[in-house]
């Protein structure tokens, strides 16, 4: 193994959707949980051309990866670091949630509030943290305003490239992204004693999964009932125990600002532990 270079066991619980931002016209940013060794700590790994890699390697939150990284030396938050793409493997896949809060459990849970006062006094404290709700005063569903000229240019280059060659074998250029019907925002209060509110735009690809494969035929307002029923009236069911994934931006002018990058809910007996 290369100087520099880790394997990495990595619990994903961070999948965002996929924004214009590369070469290939669009990458994903995932987090989750280093799991390896005797840690519990937070990882962000960036980047992913995800459409472009072939289905077999194409991970879903939940899943359990192996992965080799090295430090990222664009990104100087203490999370970040530069996968290697053809390392990955998948190890299994946590579909109940007692089983991924054995593991999302270890890790300590924050408050947004503290996140944004650390952020502001330090560029590189905590990117990322698990962060339990008090209480959603509203989820705001808008039009969402299109890509800008920048991600319009790489989504069109992305086009003319030939197919990526990752894995020693080609695969079919994927289809055009399509920009998302919606963006959506909770405005909420962290778990923080005199919490202000805080806004965080959702980033997370479920949201964007929903929108294109399944709210397509709706009206608009037919398709913010069911954007609101999922992530608002299921995830904050009156039995769940939420909390939100949250993370802020490489910029370091807007290091303060956290968004959700996907919503924890496992129930109340999936967080309890259980004597036998």
């Amino acid at each position: 193994m290369a100087p520099g270079v880790e394997r990495a066991q990595v619990l994903i619980t961070v999948k965002a959707a996929p924004e214009p931002s590369s070469t290939y016209g669009d990458t994903v940013c995932v987090a989750g949980i280093r799991i390896d060794g005797s840690r519990a700590e937070w990882i962000r790994l960036y980047p992913f051309p995800f459409r472009w890699m072939p289905e077999w390697v194409r991970f879903k939150k939940y899943d359990v990866i192996e992965v080799d990284v090295h430090r990222s030396a664009r990104d100087d938050r203490r999370e970040s670091y530069r996968p290697d793409i053809q390392s990955i493997e998948i190890i299994s896949h946590l579909n109940k949630w007692k089983h991924r809060h054995e593991i999302v459990g270890k890790v300590t849970s924050t408050s947004t509030c503290e996140l944004h006062r650390a952020a502001l006094s330090d560029s590189k404290a905590a990117s990322l943290g698990l962060v339990p709700v008090n209480s959603v005063e509203r989820l705001e569903i808008v039009p969402f305003a299109g890509w800008s000229d920048a991600q319009l240019k790489r989504i069109a280059d992305a086009e003319n490239l030939a197919p990526l060659d990752l894995f020693g074998h080609g695969i079919d250029t994927p289809p055009e992204l399509q920009a998302p019907r919606f963006t959506v925002r909770y405005r909420y209060r962290c778990s923080a004693s005199g919490c202000p509110s805080h806004g965080g735009r959702l980033l997370d690809w479920e949201l964007g999964e929903l929108q294109r494969r399944h709210l397509k035929e709706l009206t608009d307002d037919d398709a913010k009932r069911e954007i609101e029923k999922k992530f608002l009236t299921q995830k904050f069911a009156a039995n769940r125990q939420t909390s939100f994934f949250v993370g802020n931006f490489g910029d370091k002018t807007k290091r303060g600002s956290f968004s959700v990058l996907g919503v924890y809910a496992p129930t109340q007996t999936d967080v309890v532990p259980t004597l036998f």
